[in-house]
């Protein structure tokens, strides 16, 4: 393998990593923005009840999970976990890789010594 190649596979794996950082960084925001978001549509609730009383936790939790403001978070959570996963699922296809051909290397020299190279 040329040493231009070799580069450019490690220049994928470093941008790969960042990437799945970020996507790891995004999904952690976003699980416990999930908490936050929920309290605070849960206050309101509170705060706009009709019966001019403060309804129930379970109401307030009830009408919070049914805010179109929560769906949308979670369905962003969603797709942060989908993308944090295909990467980590590609930052695993590519240790296969290179443990694959670190392997056939040993091999190759393993055998290159059998057959009397000493180098």
């Amino acid at each position: 393998m040329s040493e231009e190649y070799i580069e450019k596979k490690m220049h994928e794996l470093r941008q790969l990593g960042k990437n799945h950082a970020n996507a790891k960084k995004n999904l952690t925001k976003l699980e416990h923005g999930r908490k936050i978001l929920l309290s605070v549509i849960m206050k309101e609730k509170m705060i706009n009840s009709n019966t001019g009383k403060m309804d129930s936790v379970n109401a307030q939790e009830r009408e919070a999970r049914a805010d179109e403001r929560y769906k949308t978070h979670i369905d962003n959570l969603a797709d942060a976990v989908g993308k944090e996963a295909e990467l980590n699922w590609e930052k695993y296809l590519v240790q296969i890789n290179f443990d694959s051909w670190k392997t056939k290397t040993i091999n190759q020299m393993a055998e290159y010594k059998n057959y009397g190279n000493k180098k």
